[in-house]
């Protein structure tokens, strides 16, 4: 009976113990600088699909936030994780979803890169973001794919599809300009539409009173409500990073 028992919790333990997932092929190599005359990229591009994902000219720290699904400010490292830039391309060898996408690059980091953290949890002022009283006004997705924005053809108008609300919260993250917090309940993925003519007609004066305008059109456009408060937040604290990986 012992042995039969033993047997069956080897089986079960090495059923859970099954391998992180990893990409089929990766290239890892230092961005190429820009040519004189042409306008320096800022923000890093990134296509993700179900094959795979590319992120071109994104620092360390970029790779780490999209990699652990957190925002800038959630990455205490140093400076350089954040100048020097990369472009990375890499394959599955079967379709793959956003979460497993980002399981693979968490693996690429650690590999390439030798990347080491530890976590920690802070108090910090946070926007946290909750569905209005009168409710959101996005509608569910339909089907799987990866996030995507594009203009409607109508104005300024931008639709967004499949994007999640830690997706959401991730990019209005840089915008405001702090940690932000979603507390809505909604899960899986939503699509809405973005009129970007109110950005246009209105010039802020400040920071703040840009901010203001992105909390205005996520309550009135989407029925999203974004309040200021401080709240627990976890940050990853880097312990240890290459700034030449591993050669492909």
């Amino acid at each position: 009976m012992r042995t039969v028992l033993a047997a069956n919790l080897l089986l079960i333990s090495g059923a859970l113990a099954q391998p992180a997932p990893t990409f089929e092929v990766a290239s890892v190599k230092a961005s190429p600088p820009s040519s004189e005359g042409m306008r320096m990229r800022v923000q890093p591009e990134v296509t993700s699909s179900p094959g795979g994902v590319t992120m071109l000219n994104a620092s360390l720290k970029a790779l780490i936030q999209w990699a652990y699904h957190v925002q800038t400010i959630q990455v205490i490292a140093p400076g350089w994780l954040d100048q020097n830039h990369y472009d990375v391309v890499a394959k599955t060898a079967a379709p793959a979803s956003n979460e497993q996408l980002r399981q693979m690059m968490q693996g690429l980091l650690a590999d390439r890169f030798k990347l080491a953290f530890h976590r920690e949890t802070k108090e910090m002022q946070a926007y946290v973001v909750t569905v209005a009283k009168t409710g959101h006004k996005m509608t569910q997705s339909e089907g799987e794919a990866p996030m995507e924005l594009k203009p409607t053809g109508k104005g300024l108008n931008i639709l967004f599809t499949h994007v999640t609300l830690a997706e959401l919260a991730e990019m209005a993250s840089s915008p405001l300009e702090g940690v932000v917090v979603d507390q809505t309940g909604l899960k899986g993925a939503w699509d809405f539409t973005i009129d970007g003519s109110f950005f246009a007609m209105q010039k802020p004066a400040d920071v703040q009173e840009a901010i203001g305008m992105i909390i205005q059109v996520m309550n009135d456009q989407l029925g999203i409500k974004i309040d200021q408060k401080k709240v627990p937040a976890e940050v990853l604290i880097v312990d240890r990073a290459e700034k030449i990986p591993v050669a492909n």
